[in-house]
């Protein structure tokens, strides 16, 4: 199902609208060809199995009672069901951020982040294109946390939804977010243009979800926010 997403996702943004949303682009000159497309689709047949190998765990030790996920909205206090999403949310972009700084140390960045950065304009085929050690490293957190926290199975299920739909946000190569996007409260979200800029410009905007970490700890880019101005001048020229 994934695959099927990604595919219509990359064949109406970068085939059918292409010209319409050239303006739209955030790397305005477009390196993407089929051998990127092709790795890619290698590198995500390691994700994908990495994950299904995950899953087949998780749920072995949730059928062996080693983790407190759950699928009786009764069985713990409705707290958990109904704040577990933000709560996994803010733990997966916090976990996200300190994985992938740690992975641009160059001891592990040659062996296992290297892969997803040989992309570097990016497509929504990079949303899976991984080294598999990163593939399980960057849900690995789910296992610990599962085991002394509640996890109720819906709000799992929530956030694993968000973490796909913001993975291919983060990795379409065009800025979808209107113009005043970052200056609402939507401004602690990234967009497609502060991840963009990650693999373009290497080392900064760590974070997958939220802002927060970069501007805590002065990793987001200084032009972070004129860049995503320009583009949006851009797009407002084409309209």
């Amino acid at each position: 199902m994934n695959y099927g997403i990604i595919t219509v996702v990359y064949l109406v943004v970068w085939k059918l609208l292409k010209k319409r949303l050239q303006n739209w682009r955030i790397q305005l000159k477009e390196r993407v060809d089929a051998q990127q497309i092709k790795s890619e689709l290698i590198n995500s047949l390691f994700t994908l199995a990495v994950s299904t190998f995950f899953i087949l765990v998780i749920y072995l030790m949730q059928s062996t009672g080693y983790t407190k996920i759950y699928t009786d909205i009764h069985e713990y206090p409705t707290f958990y069901a109904y704040a577990g999403f933000f709560i996994f949310l803010f733990i997966d972009d916090t976990w996200f951020y300190w994985t992938h700084r740690l992975l641009h140390h160059p001891i592990w960045y040659k062996y296992i982040h290297k892969v997803h950065h040989n992309s570097v304009d990016v497509n929504p085929f990079t949303s899976l294109s991984f080294h598999w050690a990163e593939a399980l490293l960057l849900t690995f957190w789910i296992l610990p946390v599962s085991m002394i926290f509640p996890m109720y199975v819906p709000a799992l299920g929530l956030l694993q939804v968000w973490g796909f739909l913001d993975n291919v946000k983060s990795h379409l190569g065009y800025e979808f977010f209107p113009s005043w996007w970052n200056k609402s409260v939507g401004k602690v979200m990234t967009s497609s243009t502060h991840h963009n800029m990650h693999h373009s410009k290497f080392n900064g905007n760590y974070g997958v979800h939220f802002r927060i970490w970069d501007r805590l700890l002065g990793t987001e880019f200084k032009d972070y926010e004129k860049t995503f101005d320009e583009i949006q001048q851009r797009k407002n020229s084409s309209n």
